[in-house]
């Protein structure tokens, strides 16, 4: 059986997936608790505002489906309060979820490899949702920026931006501070992080779509062997309210993003090492005795 995930060692390619997954399960309750804990209610919110946003556009297309009077069908109809509610929260959903995915692991480490109880989760959730949150939003649009301009940009800044948030929660760092330190952690690895996090993410969202297709294949299904253009509503609630809950699917990559940075500031700084010696004999503190790649 193996022991609770070390988190300062050297990883390659294979080890970060594969400690992602080990780390998951060996801590999946408590994590699951704290995603509900502090970040249910952004993903009850998100929810209802996404499933008024899809009222609105399945009453829009079947109207215009029918045939019926669709003047007035502007873009004030098209795109009113509730459409911009719903990415404001699922933005603070996003936020929400780094912060108290990054604030368990940043306490499971100083804490000897032990689960974070919620009282000292949320001593860090509150301390920095709202960095999070304005610094997420920066880099999306920063991100969003960068692929109107052939997507070039986009896939070069990916790694830089998702190393950014993991060491403003780990070092305490600024918006500026975490980002410019991004490139320093990252020099001389990019390839292999943004190999990693790509892999992750189409992990996730293949998870994603397995639950979220069979609703999809039947609406549309259903909309094209209409004579007149029709979505169900039912249909598209429940495929909404399921693209909701897979939020939680978003974990991985954080928890991916945490691995992938104490192994490449272990390259660098050996700060990980320095400990195990400075520790040596101290048979208390649990750790993961499987050999590290050099």
């Amino acid at each position: 059986m193996l022991g609770k995930i070390e988190f300062k060692k050297r990883r390659d390619f294979g080890q970060v997936i594969n400690d992602t997954f080990t780390f998951m399960r060996q801590n999946f309750k408590p994590l699951i608790k704290i995603y509900f804990t502090f970040c249910g209610l952004f993903v009850l919110a998100s929810m209802l505002t996404m499933l008024l946003q899809q009222y609105k556009m399945v009453n829009i297309i079947n109207t215009i489906g029918n045939g019926r009077n669709a003047k007035g069908l502007g873009f004030s109809a098209l795109y009113g309060l509730e459409y911009f509610l719903s990415i404001l929260f699922s933005l603070a959903t996003y936020a929400s979820m780094s912060v108290a995915i990054l604030s368990y692991i940043s306490i499971y480490v100083q804490k000897g490899n032990q689960i974070p109880t919620t009282d000292e989760v949320w001593g860090y959730f509150k301390y920095y949702f709202f960095r999070i949150f304005g610094s997420s939003l920066l880099l999306m649009l920063m991100l969003g920026v960068a692929m109107l301009f052939c997507g070039v940009p986009f896939f070069w800044l990916f790694p830089y931006a998702a190393m950014t948030l993991p060491i403003m929660v780990i070092e305490n760092g600024s918006l500026g501070y975490s980002f410019s330190r991004s490139f320093k952690i990252i020099k001389d690895n990019f390839w292999i992080t943004f190999g990693t996090l790509i892999v992750v993410w189409i992990i996730v969202y293949a998870c994603m779509t397995m639950i979220i297709l069979p609703t999809s294949i039947f609406n549309m299904i259903g909309m094209f062997t209409h004579k007149t253009p029709h979505m169900s509503l039912t249909l598209t609630m429940i495929t909404t309210v399921l693209q909701s809950l897979c939020q939680v699917f978003t974990v991985i990559p954080i928890i991916t993003i945490s691995l992938a940075y104490f192994s490449l500031v272990e390259q660098k700084e050996s700060t990980g090492l320095m400990e195990r010696i400075a520790n040596f004999g101290n048979t208390e503190k649990p750790i993961d005795t499987r050999p590290e790649e050099y």
